[in-house]
Protein backbone atom coordinates (compact mmCIF):
# COMPACT_ATOMS: atom_id res chain seq x y z
CA UNK A 1 0.00 0.00 0.00
CA UNK A 2 1.72 3.02 -0.93
CA UNK A 3 2.14 5.71 1.84
CA UNK A 4 0.35 9.13 1.51
CA UNK A 5 2.74 12.19 0.77
CA UNK A 6 3.58 14.45 4.08
CA UNK A 7 2.08 17.39 2.32
CA UNK A 8 -1.07 15.33 1.70
CA UNK A 9 -1.76 14.08 4.89
CA UNK A 10 -1.32 17.73 6.68
CA UNK A 11 -3.82 18.85 4.23
CA UNK A 12 -6.14 16.10 5.05
CA UNK A 13 -5.83 16.69 8.91
CA UNK A 14 -6.43 20.20 8.51
CA UNK A 15 -9.40 19.69 6.18
CA UNK A 16 -10.80 17.36 8.61
CA UNK A 17 -10.68 19.80 11.26
CA UNK A 18 -11.44 23.10 9.49
CA UNK A 19 -14.10 23.53 12.26
CA UNK A 20 -12.69 22.69 15.17
CA UNK A 21 -9.74 25.04 14.46
CA UNK A 22 -11.95 27.60 13.46
CA UNK A 23 -13.87 27.34 16.58
CA UNK A 24 -10.32 27.01 18.88
CA UNK A 25 -9.42 30.01 17.72
CA UNK A 26 -12.66 31.95 18.53
CA UNK A 27 -12.31 30.73 22.08
CA UNK A 28 -8.55 31.69 22.40
CA UNK A 29 -9.29 35.71 20.99
CA UNK A 30 -12.22 36.24 22.95
CA UNK A 31 -10.27 34.81 26.37
CA UNK A 32 -7.35 37.19 25.46
CA UNK A 33 -9.61 40.01 24.75
CA UNK A 34 -11.74 39.26 28.31
CA UNK A 35 -8.22 38.24 30.18
CA UNK A 36 -6.80 42.36 29.46
CA UNK A 37 -9.99 44.19 29.39
CA UNK A 38 -10.67 42.88 33.41
CA UNK A 39 -7.12 44.47 34.10
CA UNK A 40 -8.16 47.47 31.78
CA UNK A 41 -10.77 48.34 33.93
CA UNK A 42 -10.86 51.83 35.97
CA UNK A 43 -10.50 50.47 39.63
CA UNK A 44 -11.39 54.04 40.85
CA UNK A 45 -15.01 52.93 40.46
CA UNK A 46 -15.62 50.02 42.57
CA UNK A 47 -16.16 50.38 46.12
CA UNK A 48 -13.66 50.75 48.74
CA UNK A 49 -12.67 47.31 50.06
CA UNK A 50 -14.58 45.85 52.82
CA UNK A 51 -12.67 46.27 56.67
CA UNK A 52 -10.52 42.59 57.30
CA UNK A 53 -10.22 42.20 53.88
CA UNK A 54 -6.97 42.63 54.14
CA UNK A 55 -7.19 44.96 50.40
CA UNK A 56 -5.92 47.84 52.72
CA UNK A 57 -5.68 51.07 50.89
CA UNK A 58 -4.40 49.71 47.09
CA UNK A 59 -8.31 49.67 45.69
CA UNK A 60 -7.49 51.41 42.95
CA UNK A 61 -5.98 48.00 41.58
CA UNK A 62 -8.59 46.05 42.33
CA UNK A 63 -10.37 43.87 39.75
CA UNK A 64 -14.31 43.77 39.74
CA UNK A 65 -16.88 42.36 38.19
CA UNK A 66 -19.26 43.83 35.18
CA UNK A 67 -22.56 42.82 34.19
CA UNK A 68 -22.97 40.11 31.54
CA UNK A 69 -24.30 42.85 29.13
CA UNK A 70 -20.93 44.09 29.12
CA UNK A 71 -18.64 41.02 28.61
CA UNK A 72 -20.28 40.03 24.68
CA UNK A 73 -16.56 38.08 24.42
CA UNK A 74 -17.40 36.04 27.05
CA UNK A 75 -20.62 34.93 24.49
CA UNK A 76 -17.85 34.52 21.31
CA UNK A 77 -15.84 32.30 23.63
CA UNK A 78 -18.48 30.03 24.40
CA UNK A 79 -19.97 29.77 20.56
CA UNK A 80 -16.54 29.02 19.97
CA UNK A 81 -16.38 26.14 22.12
CA UNK A 82 -19.22 24.67 20.48
CA UNK A 83 -18.45 25.23 17.22
CA UNK A 84 -14.73 23.41 18.14
CA UNK A 85 -16.51 20.44 20.22
CA UNK A 86 -19.05 20.45 16.91
CA UNK A 87 -16.13 20.08 14.89
CA UNK A 88 -14.64 16.96 17.02
CA UNK A 89 -17.66 15.24 16.27
CA UNK A 90 -17.77 15.48 12.90
CA UNK A 91 -14.21 14.90 12.39
CA UNK A 92 -15.25 11.39 14.42
CA UNK A 93 -18.28 10.53 12.89
CA UNK A 94 -16.18 10.02 9.63
CA UNK A 95 -13.75 7.48 11.03
CA UNK A 96 -11.40 9.60 11.40
CA UNK A 97 -10.54 8.90 15.19
CA UNK A 98 -11.13 5.13 14.48
CA UNK A 99 -8.33 5.24 12.54
CA UNK A 100 -5.94 7.38 14.09
CA UNK A 101 -6.67 5.34 16.92
CA UNK A 102 -6.33 1.68 16.19
CA UNK A 103 -2.71 1.71 16.11
CA UNK A 104 -0.47 3.08 19.07
CA UNK A 105 2.32 4.77 17.63
CA UNK A 106 5.71 4.32 17.58
CA UNK A 107 7.51 6.22 20.10
CA UNK A 108 11.00 6.52 21.21
CA UNK A 109 12.14 7.31 24.93
CA UNK A 110 12.36 10.88 23.90
CA UNK A 111 9.10 11.43 22.86
CA UNK A 112 7.71 9.29 25.62
CA UNK A 113 9.58 11.57 28.47
CA UNK A 114 8.16 14.68 26.12
CA UNK A 115 4.70 13.61 26.58
CA UNK A 116 5.05 12.81 30.49
CA UNK A 117 6.59 16.49 30.78
CA UNK A 118 3.57 17.52 29.16
CA UNK A 119 0.91 15.61 31.33
CA UNK A 120 2.24 16.34 34.28
CA UNK A 121 2.66 19.99 33.42
CA UNK A 122 -1.09 19.76 32.81
CA UNK A 123 -2.36 17.99 35.79
CA UNK A 124 -0.11 20.44 38.15
CA UNK A 125 -2.25 23.15 36.71
CA UNK A 126 -5.37 21.35 36.47
CA UNK A 127 -4.52 20.77 40.54
CA UNK A 128 -3.40 24.14 41.26
CA UNK A 129 -7.02 25.18 39.41
CA UNK A 130 -8.65 23.40 42.24
CA UNK A 131 -6.79 24.32 45.31
CA UNK A 132 -7.43 27.95 44.35
CA UNK A 133 -10.80 27.33 45.25
CA UNK A 134 -10.05 27.45 48.74
CA UNK A 135 -7.93 30.75 48.31
CA UNK A 136 -11.06 32.54 46.72
CA UNK A 137 -13.48 31.89 49.08
CA UNK A 138 -12.50 34.21 52.09
CA UNK A 139 -12.11 37.59 49.08
CA UNK A 140 -15.64 36.26 47.81
CA UNK A 141 -16.65 36.46 51.60
CA UNK A 142 -16.08 38.99 52.63
CA UNK A 143 -17.27 41.01 49.28
CA UNK A 144 -20.97 39.77 49.31
CA UNK A 145 -21.67 39.46 52.63
CA UNK A 146 -22.18 35.57 52.81
CA UNK A 147 -22.19 32.99 55.11
CA UNK A 148 -19.64 29.84 55.83
CA UNK A 149 -22.32 27.44 54.53
CA UNK A 150 -23.77 29.85 51.45
CA UNK A 151 -19.85 30.35 50.58
CA UNK A 152 -19.75 26.72 50.80
CA UNK A 153 -21.87 26.67 47.32
CA UNK A 154 -19.05 27.60 44.95
CA UNK A 155 -17.47 24.80 46.10
CA UNK A 156 -20.42 22.11 45.43
CA UNK A 157 -21.02 23.80 42.13
CA UNK A 158 -17.21 23.49 41.32
CA UNK A 159 -16.87 19.89 42.22
CA UNK A 160 -20.40 19.18 40.75
CA UNK A 161 -18.98 20.11 37.60
CA UNK A 162 -15.68 17.32 37.92
CA UNK A 163 -18.00 14.72 38.85
CA UNK A 164 -19.77 15.52 35.56
CA UNK A 165 -16.75 16.38 33.61
CA UNK A 166 -15.01 13.06 35.02
CA UNK A 167 -17.86 10.67 33.26
CA UNK A 168 -18.39 12.65 30.57
CA UNK A 169 -14.78 13.31 28.86
CA UNK A 170 -13.76 9.78 29.81
CA UNK A 171 -16.57 8.57 26.94
CA UNK A 172 -15.96 11.38 24.71
CA UNK A 173 -12.41 10.50 24.11
CA UNK A 174 -13.59 7.03 22.83
CA UNK A 175 -15.80 9.17 20.22
CA UNK A 176 -14.07 11.73 19.48
CA UNK A 177 -10.34 10.79 20.72
CA UNK A 178 -8.12 12.01 23.00
CA UNK A 179 -6.44 14.58 21.70
CA UNK A 180 -9.68 16.48 20.64
CA UNK A 181 -11.10 15.87 24.14
CA UNK A 182 -7.77 17.64 25.68
CA UNK A 183 -8.41 20.47 23.58
CA UNK A 184 -12.11 21.06 24.10
CA UNK A 185 -11.29 20.86 27.88
CA UNK A 186 -8.22 23.03 28.20
CA UNK A 187 -10.17 25.50 26.26
CA UNK A 188 -13.04 25.19 28.60
CA UNK A 189 -10.74 25.78 31.46
CA UNK A 190 -8.97 28.91 29.67
CA UNK A 191 -12.70 30.16 28.42
CA UNK A 192 -14.07 29.68 32.31
CA UNK A 193 -11.36 31.77 34.06
CA UNK A 194 -13.26 34.75 32.83
CA UNK A 195 -15.74 34.07 35.71
CA UNK A 196 -13.07 36.59 37.94
CA UNK A 197 -15.50 38.89 36.07
CA UNK A 198 -18.43 37.71 37.44
CA UNK A 199 -20.43 40.74 39.12
CA UNK A 200 -22.56 38.29 41.16
CA UNK A 201 -22.17 35.53 43.50
CA UNK A 202 -24.78 32.93 41.70
CA UNK A 203 -22.92 34.23 38.59
CA UNK A 204 -19.65 32.75 40.24
CA UNK A 205 -21.27 29.58 41.24
CA UNK A 206 -22.40 29.26 37.72
CA UNK A 207 -18.39 29.63 35.85
CA UNK A 208 -17.35 27.12 38.85
CA UNK A 209 -19.48 24.56 37.65
CA UNK A 210 -19.06 24.90 33.73
CA UNK A 211 -14.91 25.44 34.90
CA UNK A 212 -15.22 22.41 36.96
CA UNK A 213 -16.52 19.94 33.91
CA UNK A 214 -13.33 21.16 31.86
CA UNK A 215 -11.00 20.65 34.96
CA UNK A 216 -12.80 17.35 36.14
CA UNK A 217 -12.36 15.89 32.40
CA UNK A 218 -9.14 16.99 32.20
CA UNK A 219 -7.50 14.56 35.42
CA UNK A 220 -8.49 11.90 34.88
CA UNK A 221 -7.63 11.84 31.26
CA UNK A 222 -3.73 12.57 32.48
CA UNK A 223 -3.56 10.32 34.65
CA UNK A 224 -4.59 7.57 31.90
CA UNK A 225 -2.07 9.01 29.42
CA UNK A 226 0.37 8.79 32.34
CA UNK A 227 -0.53 5.31 32.51
CA UNK A 228 -0.43 4.62 28.74
CA UNK A 229 3.40 5.69 28.68
CA UNK A 230 4.70 3.48 31.57
CA UNK A 231 5.14 -0.42 30.43
CA UNK A 232 4.23 -2.92 33.16
CA UNK A 233 5.60 -3.13 37.03
CA UNK A 234 7.47 0.63 36.21
CA UNK A 235 3.64 2.07 35.90
CA UNK A 236 2.38 2.71 38.93
CA UNK A 237 5.76 3.65 40.97
CA UNK A 238 6.13 6.39 38.08
CA UNK A 239 2.58 7.41 37.57
CA UNK A 240 2.00 8.19 41.55
CA UNK A 241 4.87 9.91 41.85
CA UNK A 242 4.78 12.21 39.00
CA UNK A 243 1.14 12.75 40.87
CA UNK A 244 2.10 13.26 43.90
CA UNK A 245 4.69 15.92 42.88
CA UNK A 246 1.98 17.31 40.64
CA UNK A 247 -0.23 17.58 43.45
CA UNK A 248 2.79 19.40 45.33
CA UNK A 249 3.33 22.28 42.93
CA UNK A 250 0.29 22.66 42.11
CA UNK A 251 -0.41 23.67 45.96
CA UNK A 252 2.25 25.56 45.49
CA UNK A 253 1.03 27.67 42.72
CA UNK A 254 -2.21 28.54 43.91
CA UNK A 255 -0.86 29.62 47.19
CA UNK A 256 1.83 31.23 45.95
CA UNK A 257 -0.38 33.21 43.28
CA UNK A 258 -2.75 34.29 46.53
CA UNK A 259 0.37 35.70 48.27
CA UNK A 260 2.06 37.39 45.47
CA UNK A 261 -0.91 39.31 43.13
CA UNK A 262 -4.06 38.96 45.75
CA UNK A 263 -3.05 41.63 47.86
CA UNK A 264 -2.77 44.13 45.18
CA UNK A 265 -5.38 42.85 42.88
CA UNK A 266 -8.05 41.12 44.85
CA UNK A 267 -9.32 37.66 44.42
CA UNK A 268 -10.18 37.57 41.44
CA UNK A 269 -7.43 37.24 39.98
CA UNK A 270 -6.89 33.57 41.07
CA UNK A 271 -9.63 32.88 38.88
CA UNK A 272 -7.97 34.97 35.93
CA UNK A 273 -4.64 33.88 35.95
CA UNK A 274 -6.46 30.54 34.47
CA UNK A 275 -6.47 32.15 31.04
CA UNK A 276 -2.82 32.35 30.23
CA UNK A 277 -2.46 28.96 31.99
CA UNK A 278 -4.78 27.38 29.87
CA UNK A 279 -3.78 28.66 26.16
CA UNK A 280 -0.55 27.16 27.53
CA UNK A 281 -2.36 23.65 27.84
CA UNK A 282 -3.72 24.53 24.37
CA UNK A 283 -0.75 25.03 22.50
CA UNK A 284 0.38 21.70 23.07
CA UNK A 285 -2.25 19.74 21.98
CA UNK A 286 -0.51 18.01 19.11
CA UNK A 287 1.88 16.67 21.81
CA UNK A 288 -0.53 14.82 23.29
CA UNK A 289 -1.07 11.32 21.20
CA UNK A 290 -4.16 9.53 21.06
CA UNK A 291 -3.35 6.01 21.91
CA UNK A 292 -0.30 4.54 24.00
CA UNK A 293 3.66 5.03 22.62
CA UNK A 294 4.56 1.65 21.15
CA UNK A 295 7.89 0.45 22.20
CA UNK A 296 9.76 -2.70 22.70
CA UNK A 297 9.07 -2.91 26.41
CA UNK A 298 5.37 -1.99 26.20
CA UNK A 299 2.57 -4.28 26.20
CA UNK A 300 1.22 -3.97 22.78
CA UNK A 301 4.82 -5.29 21.46
CA UNK A 302 5.11 -8.48 20.11
CA UNK A 303 5.05 -10.90 23.24
CA UNK A 304 8.65 -11.88 24.69
CA UNK A 305 8.79 -15.69 25.45
CA UNK A 306 6.93 -17.19 28.09
CA UNK A 307 9.59 -18.64 31.43
CA UNK A 308 9.88 -22.03 32.52
CA UNK A 309 7.92 -21.02 35.76
CA UNK A 310 5.22 -19.77 33.50
CA UNK A 311 5.20 -22.84 30.93
CA UNK A 312 5.14 -25.34 33.88
CA UNK A 313 2.44 -23.72 36.28
CA UNK A 314 -0.12 -21.76 34.16
CA UNK A 315 -2.50 -21.75 36.25
CA UNK A 316 -0.43 -20.68 38.94
CA UNK A 317 0.42 -17.63 36.70
CA UNK A 318 -2.82 -16.66 35.96
CA UNK A 319 -3.93 -16.60 39.42
CA UNK A 320 -1.33 -14.14 40.10
CA UNK A 321 -1.94 -11.82 37.32
CA UNK A 322 -5.81 -11.87 38.14
CA UNK A 323 -4.91 -11.30 42.11
CA UNK A 324 -4.27 -7.60 42.39
CA UNK A 325 -7.60 -6.56 40.49
CA UNK A 326 -9.47 -9.41 42.58
CA UNK A 327 -8.34 -7.98 45.97
CA UNK A 328 -8.96 -4.57 44.68
CA UNK A 329 -12.70 -4.17 43.35
CA UNK A 330 -14.76 -1.73 42.27
CA UNK A 331 -16.86 -1.45 45.13
CA UNK A 332 -13.53 -0.55 47.42
CA UNK A 333 -12.35 1.42 44.47
CA UNK A 334 -15.41 3.83 44.44
CA UNK A 335 -15.63 3.89 48.63
CA UNK A 336 -11.48 4.82 48.96
CA UNK A 337 -12.33 7.49 46.47
CA UNK A 338 -15.36 8.94 47.94
CA UNK A 339 -13.82 8.97 51.18
CA UNK A 340 -10.33 10.57 50.21
CA UNK A 341 -12.43 13.04 47.92
CA UNK A 342 -14.67 13.72 51.16
CA UNK A 343 -11.63 14.44 52.95
CA UNK A 344 -9.07 16.23 49.92
CA UNK A 345 -11.78 18.55 49.06
CA UNK A 346 -13.29 19.73 52.46
CA UNK A 347 -9.83 20.75 53.64
CA UNK A 348 -8.97 22.39 50.21
CA UNK A 349 -12.29 24.57 49.94
CA UNK A 350 -11.46 25.90 53.87
CA UNK A 351 -7.77 25.35 55.13
CA UNK A 352 -7.23 29.00 53.66
CA UNK A 353 -10.03 30.35 55.71
CA UNK A 354 -9.35 28.78 59.06
CA UNK A 355 -5.52 29.74 58.65
CA UNK A 356 -6.88 33.42 59.25
CA UNK A 357 -9.26 32.24 61.99
CA UNK A 358 -7.08 32.95 64.47
CA UNK A 359 -6.36 36.32 63.76
CA UNK A 360 -3.43 35.92 60.91
CA UNK A 361 -3.33 38.62 58.21
CA UNK A 362 -3.92 37.87 54.34
CA UNK A 363 -0.81 38.72 53.75
CA UNK A 364 0.93 35.86 57.11
CA UNK A 365 -1.53 33.48 56.32
CA UNK A 366 -0.99 33.10 52.51
CA UNK A 367 2.62 33.31 53.11
CA UNK A 368 3.04 30.69 55.80
CA UNK A 369 0.81 28.55 53.29
CA UNK A 370 3.17 28.98 50.61
CA UNK A 371 6.17 27.84 53.09
CA UNK A 372 4.55 24.54 53.43
CA UNK A 373 3.63 24.17 50.02
CA UNK A 374 7.77 24.64 49.21
CA UNK A 375 7.82 21.83 51.78
CA UNK A 376 6.10 20.16 50.30
CA UNK A 377 8.08 19.86 46.99
CA UNK A 378 11.08 17.65 48.14
CA UNK A 379 8.53 15.93 50.67
CA UNK A 380 6.41 14.82 47.43
CA UNK A 381 9.91 13.08 46.19
CA UNK A 382 10.94 11.71 49.25
CA UNK A 383 7.29 9.78 48.72
CA UNK A 384 7.40 8.82 45.62
CA UNK A 385 10.83 6.57 46.41
CA UNK A 386 8.94 5.76 50.02
CA UNK A 387 5.81 4.16 47.21
CA UNK A 388 8.59 2.30 45.20
CA UNK A 389 10.24 0.65 48.59
CA UNK A 390 6.66 0.28 50.93
CA UNK A 391 4.15 0.02 48.05
CA UNK A 392 0.55 2.21 48.12
CA UNK A 393 -0.93 0.58 50.58
CA UNK A 394 1.55 0.34 53.33
CA UNK A 395 2.05 4.51 52.20
CA UNK A 396 -1.81 4.87 52.28
CA UNK A 397 -1.79 3.45 55.74
CA UNK A 398 0.83 5.55 57.31
CA UNK A 399 -0.12 8.81 55.85
CA UNK A 400 -3.67 8.33 57.29
CA UNK A 401 -1.93 7.37 61.12
CA UNK A 402 0.35 9.95 60.84
CA UNK A 403 -1.93 12.62 60.11
CA UNK A 404 -4.67 11.60 62.81
CA UNK A 405 -2.61 11.35 65.23
CA UNK A 406 -0.82 14.41 64.58
CA UNK A 407 -4.12 16.32 64.61
CA UNK A 408 -5.17 14.45 67.69
CA UNK A 409 -2.54 15.27 69.73
CA UNK A 410 -2.49 19.51 68.92
CA UNK A 411 -6.35 19.09 69.56
CA UNK A 412 -5.62 17.58 73.33
CA UNK A 413 -2.66 19.70 73.49
CA UNK A 414 -5.05 22.78 73.75
CA UNK A 415 -2.42 24.67 71.47
CA UNK A 416 -4.59 24.70 68.57
CA UNK A 417 -6.54 27.59 69.83
CA UNK A 418 -3.74 29.13 71.57
CA UNK A 419 -1.09 29.18 68.39
CA UNK A 420 -2.64 30.56 65.04
CA UNK A 421 0.27 29.66 63.12
CA UNK A 422 0.72 25.93 64.25
CA UNK A 423 -2.55 25.10 63.62
CA UNK A 424 -2.76 26.71 60.55
CA UNK A 425 0.77 25.24 59.61
CA UNK A 426 -0.98 21.61 60.50
CA UNK A 427 -3.63 21.75 58.81
CA UNK A 428 -1.60 22.76 55.78
CA UNK A 429 0.24 19.71 56.08
CA UNK A 430 -2.54 17.51 57.02
CA UNK A 431 -4.12 18.93 53.53
CA UNK A 432 -0.61 17.48 52.15
CA UNK A 433 -1.47 14.20 53.35
CA UNK A 434 -4.21 13.65 52.47
CA UNK A 435 -3.84 14.95 48.71
CA UNK A 436 -1.04 12.75 48.65
CA UNK A 437 -3.39 9.48 49.90
CA UNK A 438 -5.57 10.78 46.68
CA UNK A 439 -2.88 11.18 44.50
CA UNK A 440 -1.31 7.51 44.95
CA UNK A 441 -5.38 5.88 44.89
CA UNK A 442 -5.90 7.16 41.01
CA UNK A 443 -2.99 5.55 39.53
CA UNK A 444 -3.36 2.64 41.22
CA UNK A 445 -6.99 2.42 39.66
CA UNK A 446 -5.29 3.44 36.48
CA UNK A 447 -2.82 0.22 36.17
CA UNK A 448 -4.90 -2.01 37.92
CA UNK A 449 -7.51 -1.37 34.47
CA UNK A 450 -7.38 -2.83 31.43
CA UNK A 451 -5.73 -1.20 28.70
CA UNK A 452 -8.98 -0.74 26.78
CA UNK A 453 -10.79 0.42 29.10
CA UNK A 454 -8.66 2.64 31.33
CA UNK A 455 -9.92 6.13 30.33
CA UNK A 456 -13.48 4.89 31.14
CA UNK A 457 -12.07 3.08 34.38
CA UNK A 458 -10.38 6.13 35.77
CA UNK A 459 -12.64 8.43 34.56
CA UNK A 460 -15.41 6.64 36.92
CA UNK A 461 -13.57 6.41 39.33
CA UNK A 462 -12.27 10.19 39.50
CA UNK A 463 -16.26 11.08 39.51
CA UNK A 464 -16.84 8.90 42.94
CA UNK A 465 -14.05 11.02 44.23
CA UNK A 466 -15.42 14.11 43.03
CA UNK A 467 -18.74 12.58 44.65
CA UNK A 468 -17.46 12.27 47.86
CA UNK A 469 -15.85 15.58 47.63
CA UNK A 470 -19.47 17.47 47.40
CA UNK A 471 -20.02 16.79 50.40
CA UNK A 472 -16.51 17.60 52.17
CA UNK A 473 -17.00 21.79 51.74
CA UNK A 474 -20.64 21.44 53.05
CA UNK A 475 -19.73 19.48 56.39
CA UNK A 476 -16.30 21.13 57.05
CA UNK A 477 -18.80 24.30 56.69
CA UNK A 478 -20.36 23.80 59.89
CA UNK A 479 -17.07 23.60 62.05
CA UNK A 480 -15.54 26.62 60.14
CA UNK A 481 -15.96 28.46 63.27
CA UNK A 482 -13.82 26.16 65.63
CA UNK A 483 -10.49 24.98 64.37
CA UNK A 484 -10.74 22.04 66.96
CA UNK A 485 -13.89 20.94 65.08
CA UNK A 486 -12.24 20.62 62.05
CA UNK A 487 -9.18 18.68 63.15
CA UNK A 488 -11.44 15.80 64.86
CA UNK A 489 -13.70 15.65 62.12
CA UNK A 490 -10.49 15.42 59.51
CA UNK A 491 -8.78 13.18 61.94
CA UNK A 492 -11.72 10.67 62.02
CA UNK A 493 -11.93 11.07 58.30
CA UNK A 494 -8.33 10.64 57.94
CA UNK A 495 -8.31 6.82 60.06
CA UNK A 496 -11.84 5.84 58.01
CA UNK A 497 -9.28 6.79 54.95
CA UNK A 498 -6.66 4.35 56.77
CA UNK A 499 -8.98 1.39 57.66
CA UNK A 500 -10.00 0.90 54.31
CA UNK A 501 -6.74 1.22 52.71
CA UNK A 502 -5.80 -1.53 55.42
CA UNK A 503 -8.29 -4.15 54.62
CA UNK A 504 -7.97 -4.04 50.76
CA UNK A 505 -4.36 -5.22 51.24
CA UNK A 506 -5.68 -7.84 54.03
CA UNK A 507 -7.46 -8.47 51.23
CA UNK A 508 -4.87 -8.66 48.53
CA UNK A 509 -2.50 -10.66 50.91
CA UNK A 510 -5.23 -13.25 50.63
CA UNK A 511 -5.75 -13.29 47.37
CA UNK A 512 -1.88 -13.53 46.54
CA UNK A 513 -1.46 -16.76 48.33
CA UNK A 514 0.44 -19.20 46.91
CA UNK A 515 -1.29 -21.77 44.99
CA UNK A 516 -0.54 -25.63 45.11
CA UNK A 517 2.42 -26.43 43.01
CA UNK A 518 2.93 -22.53 42.46
CA UNK A 519 6.39 -21.51 41.30
CA UNK A 520 8.14 -18.93 44.08
CA UNK A 521 7.13 -15.78 44.87
CA UNK A 522 10.42 -13.76 42.85
CA UNK A 523 9.56 -16.36 39.57
CA UNK A 524 6.75 -14.69 38.15
CA UNK A 525 5.57 -11.29 37.84
CA UNK A 526 2.50 -9.77 39.79
CA UNK A 527 0.82 -6.68 40.58
CA UNK A 528 1.92 -6.32 45.03
CA UNK A 529 -0.26 -3.58 46.33
CA UNK A 530 0.97 -4.41 49.90
CA UNK A 531 4.81 -3.76 48.33
CA UNK A 532 6.60 -2.50 45.77
CA UNK A 533 6.70 -3.61 42.38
Amino acid sequence: MATPLPGTAAAEVLRRNAVTLVGAALAVVASLIGFFRAFAMDGHAMPAPLPGSGHGGAHDTMLRGMPLADMPEMFVAGAGILIAFTGALLSGRTGGVARRTTTPVAAGSRRRALVAVVATAALTIDISKTSTLGFVIPGMRAEYGITPSAASLLAVGGLSGTATGALLFSRLADRIGRRSSYLIATLGFTVTSMCGCMATFTGNVVMCFLMGVAVGGLAPMLITMLADLFPGGSRGPMVAGLSMVATAVGYLIASGSALWLEPTYGWRVLWLIGTPTGLGLALVTLLVPERAPRTATTTEAAPAAPSPATVQHPAAEQHRVAAARGSFTTPLQWLYAATVGLLTFGLTTWVPTLARAGGLSLTTANTLLTTVAVVMVPCAALLALAYRRTGPIALAVRLALCTAAILLVLTASGLADGVAWLSAAVLALSLFAVNTMAAVFLPIAADLADTRGRGRATGTVSFFNRLGGLTGPLVLALLVSTVTGVLLAVAVLALLCGAIAWYTGHRHRRHTRPVAHAPAADTAPRRDLNSAP
